[in-house]
Order: structure tokens, then sequence, then C-alpha cells
């Protein structure tokens, strides 16, 4: 484990080179999105990016981007281009779990109108592809461009399909295996995704299973932690935890959560295992979350 100093060393470092980057992200995904005769829709958008967020699949992919040596229009591109489905994403998941909060404020769809937001989150969608296909086309080749989209749309599948299953998680008696499909989906697809599309875009296909096993791990382990977080929250909803899915398997509440604490240092190695052999240290961002989450610090967002 990274001491503090190190940890908080390679953070400092980290936003000094990817603050300009971050900010050219917002500033494209708000650019993509407005336009000046729908005053509703750029309200919602505006005032959801305004919210908060930690922008960590944007961190993902910037940092990546930089360690491989793919210009700056391009690692915007692809940062943009993972956020606007992840915040896609939490528009979507706020209206289906009716939940009226986000990052400490009024989800969007609760302070507008639930038909406006899925209609923001709708574009959001479309908007993910855009900036692809726009941003790209100066600094990557036209198969190149059409292998990002295309996996921008697996991943995107993957999480819908995550999604699903989430939605019916109160309706069935799932297992750990059914736990794990539906944690990868959700989370695991988007964070494996910036590493694959900036390994698409600097010509290293083969290193794309290294990230999805990355991804994955780290959307396990944190998912676990997070669910140890909020078990009597999610219990009481009836929500998807692993807790309940370990006492399936004939576990007390003691011994599940004893297990969980165990799964979760596992996937959390094997996502420090799995970065590590991304090449050119692109990974390292991602071992860095894995120490943060080590570390037990203060909890941290993904949002």
């Amino acid at each position: 484990m990274l001491s503090h100093s190190l940890t908080h060393t390679f953070e400092t470092v980290t936003e000094d080179s990817l603050s300009e980057r971050l900010a050219a992200t917002e500033d494209l995904m708000l650019r993509t999105l407005f336009r000046p005769d729908a005053p509703d829709l750029n309200a919602l958008v505006s005032y959801h990016f305004s919210s908060g967020g930690s922008r960590v699949r944007a961190r993902l992919a910037l940092s990546a981007s930089e360690a491989l040596g793919l210009d700056p229009r391009t690692c915007v591109a692809l940062a943009a281009s993972c956020e606007l489905v992840h915040n896609a994403s939490l528009l979507h998941d706020d209206i289906q779990d009716a939940d009226k909060m986000r990052r400490g404020h009024e989800a969007a769809w609760f302070r507008f109108d639930p038909n406006l937001a899925m209609c923001a989150g709708t574009l959001m969608l479309s908007a993910a592809s855009a900036v692809l296909a726009r941003a790209t086309v100066d600094t990557v080749d036209t198969v190149d461009t059409a292998s990002l989209i295309d996996h921008l749309y697996q991943r995107t599948h993957d999480l819908i399909v995550g999604q699903t299953l989430d939605l019916a998680w109160q309706h069935h008696n799932f297992d750990v295996a059914a736990y794990q499909k539906t944690a990868i989906g959700k989370s695991g697809s988007l964070l494996a995704l910036p590493y694959e599309l900036v390994l698409i875009a600097a010509g290293q296909p083969r290193a794309l299973p290294v990230a999805k096993a990355a991804g994955e791990s780290f959307a396990l382990a944190y998912q676990i932690a997070d669910d140890l977080d909020d078990l009597s929250a999610d219990s009481a909803k009836a929500h998807c935890n692993i807790v309940p899915a370990l006492m399936r398997t004939g576990l007390d509440q003691e011994a599940a959560i004893s297990t969980a604490l165990q799964m979760a240092r596992a996937h959390r190695l094997e996502a420090v295992t799995q970065a590590q052999k991304l090449p050119s240290q692109s990974g390292q961002y991602m071992v860095h979350l894995c120490h943060t989450l080590a570390s037990n610090e203060g909890k941290f967002a993904l949002e």
C-alpha cells in the first residue's frame, strides 16, 4: 500500500497535469449538448453537471491517453465520451430508483421533470458517439474511429443489461454470480471503457482483455465496499447488495460481511495486478484509486 504522503504526492501531480484537459472535457460535453432553441434542456444539463462529480472515468482516460502519447484533442474526446455515457446512466438510474438526491443535491429529474431528465439522458448517450466521430477525425483513421464507436456501443449495451438486472433484483432471489454480473454490467463496463478506448486509439488492441479485467475487478471491489456502507439502506429498499446474496448461501450476516470484505480485497488486488500490466504505465491512475480505496481514509465516490 502507498503511504499517505506518496498517495498525496501522486494525487497532486495528477491533478496538476489533468486540470486543463478536464476543463476541456467539460467544455466539449456542454458544447455538444447545448442548443440555443432548447433552454429547458440546457438548464437541466447545466444543473446536473454543475452539481459535482469526481469525473473518474475522464481522469482514467486522460491519464492513460497522456501515458500513451495521444494528442490532446483525442484525449479529450475519449474522456468526454466516457463521461457522457456515465452521466446518462445517472440520470436514468435516479428516475428508475426514484432517488431524489444526487451528489448532495436534488436529482435533476426531481428538481426539473422526469420526462425532461429522460430526454437529457438519451441526448447524452447520442452525444457520446458524436464526440468520438467529430473530435478524432483528424487524428485517428476511419477504421479506428469506427472501432471506437462500436466499442462504445458494446459497453453501453453491457451497462444497460446490468441496469435491467439491477431493476429485477428485488423481484428475484439472485445469487452471488448474478450479483457479480450486475455489478460488472453497471459499473465495470464504464470503468473498463476509458482504458479500452485509449488502447484502441493508440493502436494497442491486444491489451483490451487486460483493461477489461482491471475495470471489472475494480468495479467489484468498489461496489462491495459501497454495499457494506449502504447495507441498512439497501436492505430497507430491497436493493442489490452483496450481503443478502451471500446470506442466501447459508451464511449469517456477520459471516457474510466478513466474506464480502475478503472478496473486496481480492478484487482490489486483482485490479492493481491487471492495471500494472497495461502498456507504458497507462493504468497508474487506477492503481492510485485502488490504494485510496484500501487506505480507508474516507469513502470516495465514483459518480
